[in-house]
């Protein structure tokens, strides 16, 4: 019986180091009261944990997402649910830049749509099919962006995928 229960535990000590590493990312500081650090590797970056500053913003890659801080399980089916995505567009003293080139793309098929920002610098895309990654690119003559994309996947409504220029 000994033998048993030392094999068990052996076992769940084993699947617990596993959960934390492997696939070409590392994980570090994922707990709430000391969290807001940075991991990155592969193909996704993690900034902040859930309770911290970058909360709200989402990574993607491999087996996983991070969405508003809280890990979750996603449909990739072809058939899921559309949601709408926007954000604004603003220099940094906070005021809207008109006539910004938005363009979504669909990270597997290339697939594009653009748009461009209204006077106070927002824009949405309606009915963005969910369950895939996309990169949202803006680009305007007379403004930097730093970045001037971002990658998310997209399985619900995310109004807040903002941009400022540094100039």
């Amino acid at each position: 019986m000994k033998k048993i229960l030392s094999g068990f535990l052996f076992l769940l000590i084993t699947v617990s180091a596993v959960a934390q590493t492997g696939g070409g990312f590392n994980l570090e500081q994922n707990v709430i009261g000391n969290g807001g650090w940075r991991s990155d590797g592969g193909g996704f970056r993690l900034l902040g944990t859930m309770g911290q500053a970058n909360a709200g913003s989402t990574a993607a890659g491999g087996g996983f997402h991070l969405i508003d801080g809280l890990w979750a399980t996603e449909n990739p089916a072809a058939d899921s649910p559309f949601a709408s995505i926007g954000g604004r567009v603003t220099r940094a003293n906070g005021l809207g830049i008109v006539r910004v080139s938005v363009t979504i793309t669909n990270a597997a098929t290339n697939l594009s749509f653009q748009t461009w920002t209204q006077p106070q610098g927002y824009y949405s895309f309606p009915n963005v099919p969910t369950g895939a990654n996309y990169v949202i690119t803006v680009s305007h003559r007379q403004f930097q962006f730093n970045p001037d994309s971002v990658s998310i996947f997209v399985s619900q409504n995310r109004n807040s995928v903002d941009f400022v220029s540094q100039i």
